[in-house]
């Protein structure tokens, strides 16, 4: 079995799982089932599950295919974050989640919360892992729109024209003409979730003893979140030569505003200028934020350029990384390099690397890995401190501040 789907179907899980639920989930796959019998799930509770558990120590290539992708999608849900966005999707479609019984009661297992989901909550189950995927998705694009508080106009209308032209744009990647939208408000944001084609794939399976190719293709998602308080849209899941293309169709279709996302200022976001300006003395702060416990540059990566007749920057001729993971990688790198100023403009900090640590409330601080590079790219998992990130490099000067008037919005 795959080393996560391991994890998640562990002797913990079976001993306490609901197994009225895992033979519904058994159920789903009845005519593939092989080496299970699901009459035992009606017998003696300490007998089934030690069956179950012998069974899920076995290879996943016995399982029928479709029980394995639905316990990879169930543990893709079937932890804290998941849990939290469950139980906030649950409150939008008006769904009461049940209190766990029997060997898990007392408590809320994410992995029993998800696994009721799945089975009778498929629209909450649905909705919490689109939002799930979105926030786990590193490689998040970022637009700045032309000003702030232009609100999204969301109806039949303007997703069908997003839909259409979107879907556009995925053909011309080879991804199939399909293309599904279905949206959600999310703490002021209003979040698109699309999905459509992945490219042909190809592969050999066996089937009757025989050796034979199937061509199929698998649907994929893609995902765009827009603030009008703050006139930013992320994308994800979209190939990078076509973000620009998938922003302007929001801004055009819901916006009613083409061109909103276009312009060098739209890709101008993130700036390392406040370490530039106070080296070689830059500290960072945090204490704004007691649940943030501990921030530190881990890499740091500088470029040395050539200078023009009239002084002007050019190309870069080479660069350096520094690494710490125990203190500051900015103090490596000037040990390494004492001539490293910033002032005459031959030197350019290209990019740092954040370790931050923000209690939880449990035993265990979360860690966050922040990839910074100007001007466009903050890369890091947006699943449960995006705020505090956000806040963090804002409060360091990381961030260009486009608009003096963004709290007079956010007021109104």
């Amino acid at each position: 079995m795959a080393k996560n789907l391991k994890k998640f179907v562990n002797p913990k899980f079976t001993r306490t799982v609901p197994l009225d639920q895992m033979r519904r989930l058994f159920e789903r796959h009845r005519n593939e089932l092989v080496g299970f019998d699901l009459a035992i799930l009606e017998g003696e509770p300490e007998a089934a599950r030690t069956a179950m558990t012998a069974f899920f120590a076995g290879s996943e290539d016995d399982f029928p295919r479709g029980l394995v992708i639905d316990l990879h999608r169930i543990a893709e849900l079937g932890d804290r974050t998941g849990c939290e966005v469950i139980g906030q999707q649950a409150r939008r479609f008006g769904v009461t989640l049940p209190r766990p019984q029997g060997p898990a009661a007392g408590r809320d297992d994410p992995k029993h919360v998800a696994l009721w989901t799945f089975l009778d909550a498929p629209e909450v189950f649905e909705a919490a892992a689109a939002i799930v995927a979105f926030y786990r998705k590193t490689g998040v694009a970022e637009f700045a729109g032309r000003e702030v508080g232009v609100e999204a106009q969301v109806d039949e209308d303007t997703l069908a024209a997003f839909e259409a032209t979107v879907a556009n744009i995925f053909d011309a990647e080879r991804c199939s003409g399909y293309c599904q939208v279905d949206w959600h408000e999310d703490g002021g944001e209003i979040i698109l979730n699309v999905t459509h084609g992945a490219p042909v794939a190809s592969t050999p399976i066996i089937e009757e003893g025989e050796e034979r190719v199937i061509t199929f293709r698998a649907a994929t998602y893609a995902h765009l979140s827009y603030s009008s308080v703050e006139g930013r849209l992320k994308v994800a899941g979209v190939p990078p030569a076509r973000r620009v293309e998938v922003a302007e169709s929001f801004a055009a279709a819901l916006l009613d505003r083409p061109g909103f996302f276009a312009g060098p200022e739209a890709q101008r976001l993130y700036t390392l200028a406040s370490i530039e300006r106070r080296w070689p003395n830059f500290k960072l702060t945090h204490r704004f934020n007691p649940s943030i416990r501990h921030v530190r540059i881990i890499e740091a990566q500088v470029e040395q350029r050539t200078l023009d007749l009239f002084g002007a920057p050019g190309k870069a001729e080479g660069s350096m990384i520094a690494r710490d993971s125990h203190d500051c990688a900015l103090g490596r790198l000037r040990a390494m390099c004492p001539a490293i100023e910033f002032a005459s403009g031959v030197w350019r900090l290209a990019q740092i690397v954040l370790r931050v640590e923000i209690e939880t409330g449990t035993t265990r601080r979360a860690s966050v890995t922040v990839k910074l590079r100007p001007a466009a790219a903050a890369t890091f998992r947006r699943q449960r401190f995006e705020g505090q990130i956000m806040e963090l490099l804002r409060r360091n000067g990381f961030c260009h501040d486009r608009d003096a008037d963004r709290p007079a919005v956010a007021a109104e």
